[in-house]
């Protein structure tokens, strides 16, 4: 029986894949995007679940290799690769032993290879790019520490929402206070999109601000416009 802990982790991620990651960008008190460069090695859908970390020395993919025998099915691992460009952490063989752990994704700060296999694979990559060398794998390393990866803090337990926008960590310990500010952010910006459409459909243009943001004039009064 699954316990309570994670029945609420389950329903928080559900909720959480309904949302894009530029809304959890938006409602977010903290910067906690990924460096742009970081992108999908082969989207298919938004990538969101728990996150498992691990820290790598430039170039040495040990305990990469450690986690991936280590993390639950459904865990989402995100590597501080270092912004190495020297040599790829992963590729074909990683990421098949980890698909049929059932993991769902591998987030790395630096390279991958073997992009067209990696690409016919499900479990999602996300990576700054390819390269054909390979890693050493001698060490040493850490496994569900606090990291930073592409310059966004990362500790095990937390979130992770990724999609062709970008990758945002979301702290577990306010977890549900972010989730619910994104969902009032959905919400709103659904609304808008209704007032757009509605505006679109009209025979005439008539009063602009009928579609205007509501917050607009209030920014620009200090302008005196």
């Amino acid at each position: 029986m699954k316990s309570s802990h994670s029945d609420n982790t389950s329903h928080l991620i559900a909720r959480m894949k309904k949302i894009s990651s530029s809304i959890f960008a938006d409602v977010m008190t903290i910067n906690n995007v990924m460096d742009y460069r970081v992108k999908a090695v082969n989207y298919a859908e938004p990538l969101v679940g728990r996150v498992r970390t691990v820290s790598l020395p430039k170039g040495d993919n040990l305990f990469l290799h450690h986690a991936i025998y280590q993390v639950e099915p459904d865990d989402i691992i995100v590597v501080d690769g270092q912004d190495y460009k020297e040599a790829a952490y992963l590729g074909e063989l990683m990421a098949g032993a980890a698909e049929v752990l059932g993991i769902k994704g591998i987030v790395i700060d630096g390279l991958v290879r073997d992009k067209q296999e990696l690409g016919q694979l499900k479990i999602q990559i996300y990576a700054k790019g390819f390269l054909s060398s390979g890693p050493s794998k001698e060490g040493p390393g850490s496994f569900d520490t606090t990291i930073t990866c592409a310059g966004a803090i990362v500790s095990p337990h937390d979130y992770i929402v990724a999609d062709e926008d970008g990758v945002v960590i979301v702290p577990r310990e306010n977890a549900e206070e972010i989730v619910e500010k994104a969902e009032k952010k959905l919400a709103y910006e659904l609304n808008r999109l209704e007032t757009i459409s509605r505006y679109q459909k009209q025979e005439s243009t008539g009063d602009k601000s009928a579609i205007e943001p509501g917050w607009l004039q209030e920014k620009l009064k200090k302008y005196k416009l």
